[in-house]
């Protein structure tokens, strides 16, 4: 294996490592030190989000959905500047448990992340959402949040 494909790897695997840290914290500011400044994240359920700042609101807004969301890291893959991360995002919502599988791919410039994009099921969490009116006034919340913070439907963001 060329020296340069061992040092891309060992940087994957690093990064790797300090994502799934950064999960087990259960602290929207524990992944700032993961971004880019311009780090980019798009979600299925949001919309994209552009920037440090911003990207620390999804995930403050993800925990508070969710506040004791964990994702199990189940196995990675790199190449070409990028990093597959696979496993099962699990926790609390409305006063059930939750769990569901997804996968991101993370683009990596300069050992950070440049852009995350989550794939994963999104009807997991609406009809849990749906089904648990204990989950309807914190999910609403968020979108409130989102809304006042200039990312409402006025404000597409470009995002999906």
């Amino acid at each position: 294996m060329s020296e340069l494909r061992e040092r891309a790897d060992q940087e994957a695997a690093e990064l790797v490592e300090r994502f799934a840290e950064a999960w087990s914290r259960m602290d929207p500011d524990a992944f700032t030190p993961l971004f880019q400044p311009g780090v980019r994240l798009i979600h299925p359920l949001e919309r994209n989000t552009r920037g440090v700042a911003e990207a620390r609101d999804f995930m403050a807004r993800t925990m508070h959905l969710v506040p004791d969301l964990r994702y199990d890291v189940q196995g990675w893959a790199s190449g070409s500047g990028q990093v597959l991360i696979w496993g099962r995002l699990y926790g609390t919502l409305g006063g059930r448990s939750i769990e569901w599988p997804l996968v991101d791919r993370i683009t990596v410039e300069d050992g950070l992340i440049a852009e995350r994009t989550a794939y994963f099921d999104p009807l997991v969490i609406i009809g849990a959402v749906l089904r648990r009116p204990r989950a309807w006034l914190p999910y609403l919340g968020n979108r409130l949040r989102r809304f006042r913070a200039g990312r409402g439907p006025g404000n597409r963001g470009g995002g999906a």
